[in-house]
């Protein structure tokens, strides 16, 4: 058995990833199992506070999927990580290279970048009146952002907004992951095979930030020419398929 442990963005429950994870299982097959995280302030962790360090985020991941009976039984371990969750993903791969075979990371950035690639400008102020604006218009100010796809958006804020009644996530837990994602600051060097995947017309981070993500490690590329920040949604099928292909390389 192979390991692929699936890690969300900013406040982001494992929810989120709507169909991608079947999708990625199908393109994977039966000898992966599929991982997917919650970081507290988020989904099952609702109630909880939110970690104020990416470490502590890759501490609660790691303790999540209990990583030494699967070390134990000499199994791989893979990570994916969307926007914060690839600082996770990385943070991981630095701090304990001996647990990983390798790690992708889509649409991420680090807090040693340019606040500019980081949040792009135009983004900025649809940012701040998300945190201020109630949960219902946060939740459609920031699907609108990150998402360039028109024609799924009714049905996608209809299971946003349902996420969120039930398990809501507090302007307070999105700000404590913003400090901690700013203070994000990865090591010049990564000894695991990584992948990175950007979204050319990602109108949140800028692509930049991945394309010096993948030249500082020698890591491959890959962009999509039109999805938007949440690529998983966007192109699940696609994404699967790059993925699934890299892993079996």
């Amino acid at each position: 058995m192979k390991h692929l442990i699936l890690l969300r963005g900013l406040a982001r429950e494992a929810a989120h990833w709507l169909n991608f994870p079947d999708l990625l299982q199908h393109a994977l097959g039966d000898e992966f199992q599929l991982h997917l995280v919650d970081f507290p302030g988020c989904g099952n962790y609702f109630r909880e506070d939110a970690l104020t360090t990416v470490s502590a985020m890759t501490d609660h991941a790691r303790h999540e999927i209990d990583v030494a009976t699967i070390r134990a039984r000499n199994e791989a371990i893979y990570i994916l990580g969307i926007s914060m969750g690839g600082m996770v993903a990385l943070d991981w791969a630095q701090r304990y290279p001996d647990e990983l075979r390798g790690l992708v990371l889509i649409n991420s950035s680090a807090g040693n970048q340019p606040l500019s690639w980081r949040l792009q400008p135009s983004a900025w102020l649809r940012m701040i009146h998300a945190l201020v604006a109630s949960s219902n218009e946060r939740e459609a100010a920031v699907l609108s952002l990150v998402s360039n796809n028109r024609d799924d958006y009714p049905q996608h804020i209809k299971q946003w907004r349902s996420i969120q009644q039930q398990r809501p996530v507090t302007r307070k837990t999105i700000l404590t992951m913003l400090r901690a994602a700013a203070r994000f600051h990865p090591h010049p060097d990564c000894t695991v095979a990584g992948l990175v995947i950007a979204s050319e017309q990602d109108r949140m981070v800028s692509v930049r930030a991945s394309n010096d993500i993948a030249q500082q490690f020698n890591w491959p590329i890959i962009h999509h020419p039109s999805a938007g920040h949440d690529l998983p949604m966007d192109n699940p099928q696609w994404l699967a398929g790059k993925i699934a292909h890299w892993i079996r390389r």
